[in-house]
């Protein structure tokens, strides 16, 4: 293959890679909090978001959309070496222990060739180890399994990886929760001839910090990606002849900061089309860059320091602003689809779903949250009385913003949209 390219995030999709939540999801869903999980959803109804979404891309837009699961397997399907190593990393994450262990791991190697290719995909997914305890009677041998942290965020196909003008940047995952998704996304791409350009190996980078912008790219940095990560895709991962280098800036409704209400640059901005971005105003003007020139040596060198918005505006771009509860509700999390048409959550559908999740942290933590309860709540009587959710806008309307809404008031509740559930490989 060898076609990953995305130079501008408002450039024609044209093929994505997803990944249907599966049982890693369940047990994500028994533990929110410690899964990067918002609040608790229905995984049946979250799996039935994620189809329509591919339906809604494919049918509606043209898109090709291929699942992660089956490109690996069809590649382990073709090739005997891709086969062998799928098996191989398999018996290294299954594990055994207690009365009979050897006994175990012996008959698993044995019965390895007689597995089918997706059970060995499972186990890379869910890392069991089993502990044997012996009890009286024959064959009275309990095992107990236990999963070492699954990967319940595996189905954010965003965040593995990020695509500029020069093909894959492998992500290194902030989150130790996560850290096994690259290396199996990965692999992934190595087995299907999409040779990564570059493995981000310092620091941490996630690919919804990454947005490539035409000119320039933006790269966000905080809680999931360091500066460290921004320096080695600098040196070797982009070639754009700009980058501006974003600082996650605070929320200023939050007296202590909880980096997970916009863990990713996607979080609080995107563009829809060509010279137009949606953003929440009050983080676009206090995040403050750092602009990097790429120069004929191919080195990025830093020539100066603005805000966000200035230099949004600075570079021809309107701002199409949202509130505070379109912010939370995931309104900037579309995809685009091409030049003025987005893919979007149903922000309004979203809406009470994130009210009363943030009413329960008003109630835990007043002392934190409560300003922002309180403003959520005055956007979304507002909103509500003037049918303005987005992307009901008098400037997105201005623009001719085509906007297809999709209902993703399930799977939101894991932490993320449109934009986090799709790998976007090539735009034209």
């Amino acid at each position: 293959m060898g076609r990953a390219k995305a130079v501008a995030e408002w450039r024609q999709l044209k093929r994505v890679v997803v990944r249907r939540p599966g049982i890693e999801a369940l047990f994500g869903l028994l533990e929110p909090f410690s899964s990067l999980y918002e609040r608790v959803f229905s995984l049946e109804k979250a799996q039935r978001e994620h189809d329509d979404l591919v339906k809604t891309l494919k049918r509606e837009f043209g898109v090709t959309v291929e699942y992660l699961d089956e490109l690996l397997l069809e590649a382990a399907g073709r090739s005997r070496d891709v086969y062998e190593e799928l098996a191989h990393r398999a018996t290294e994450a299954m594990q055994y222990s207690g009365y009979g262990a050897r006994r175990a791991k012996r008959e698993f190697l044995e019965n390895l060739p007689l597995l089918e290719r997706d059970v060995l995909l499972q186990i890379l997914i869910l890392a069991p180890s089993i502990s044997f305890v012996k009890r009286k009677g024959t064959r009275s041998i309990l095992p107990f399994t236990t999963l070492r942290v699954p990967l319940t965020n595996l189905f954010f196909m965003r965040d593995q990886q990020a695509v500029g003008d020069q093909g894959i940047i492998i992500s290194r995952m902030a989150k130790p929760q996560r850290r096994r998704e690259t290396e199996l996304t990965s692999f992934a791409w190595n087995s299907i001839g999409e040779t990564p350009t570059t493995t981000v190996r310092k620091g941490t980078f996630e690919g919804g910090d990454f947005i490539p912008c035409g000119r320039f790219a933006l790269i966000g940095t905080g809680d999931r990606t360091s500066p460290a990560a921004v320096a080695e895709i600098l040196a070797s991962g982009v070639g754009f002849p700009e980058v501006g280098v974003v600082h996650q800036p605070h929320h200023p409704l939050l007296r202590t900061q909880d980096p997970m209400v916009n863990m990713h640059l996607d979080t609080y901005l995107n563009f829809p089309g060509e010279g137009l971005a949606v953003g929440y105003p009050e983080m676009l003007n206090s995040a403050r860059v750092e602009v990097y020139r790429r120069t004929e040596d191919g080195r990025y060198h830093f020539t100066r320091r603005t805000r966000l918005s200035m230099y949004l505006t600075g570079n021809g771009f309107t701002i199409i602003p949202i509130t505070t509860l379109e912010q939370m509700c995931y309104a900037t999390n579309f995809l685009t689809i091409k030049d003025r048409t987005i893919l979007v959550p149903d922000v309004a559908s979203n809406a009470e779903k994130v009210l009363a999740n943030l009413k329960r942290a008003d109630d835990t933590n007043p002392w934190k949250y409560h300003d922002l309860f309180v403003r959520a709540s005055m956007d979304y009587s507002e909103l509500r009385s003037t049918g303005t959710f987005f992307p009901n806008k008098p400037l997105a309307h201005d623009y001719s913003i085509r906007a297809e809404k999709i209902r993703l008031s399930n799977i939101t509740g894991a932490f993320g949209g449109a934009h986090c559930l799709t790998a976007t490989v090539e735009r034209s």
